[in-house]
């Protein structure tokens, strides 16, 4: 049954995990270049749904919060990644 378990791990969480870590790293590079960029006036908007637009001189500090919130689940993803590849060489 153990077998059973290492397999399902390799076919569903590796791609899952590593896609999830990955993207999530590099949408928060992403998220501070566009920060910067609406700061010095590129043409877009940043919204909290219906809660009202962010003003354009705390684009960087929210980008950056929001980046720091996408590497943190990027940590995170990374981690059990890890874990699940320890628990399939066991």
């Amino acid at each position: 049954m153990r077998t059973v378990y290492k397999g399902l791990i390799c076919l569903f969480a590796y791609p899952v995990l590593t896609v999830l870590s990955v993207g999530l790293a590099v949408c928060s590079i992403i998220s501070i270049m566009g920060g910067i960029a609406r700061t010095f006036s590129v043409g877009f908007r940043m919204d909290f749904w219906d809660f009202g637009s962010v003003p354009q001189f705390l684009s960087i500090p929210v980008a950056l919060l929001f980046s720091i919130l996408l590497l943190l689940i990027a940590y995170m993803a990374w981690k059990l990644l890890m874990q699940s590849v320890k628990f399939v060489k066991s």
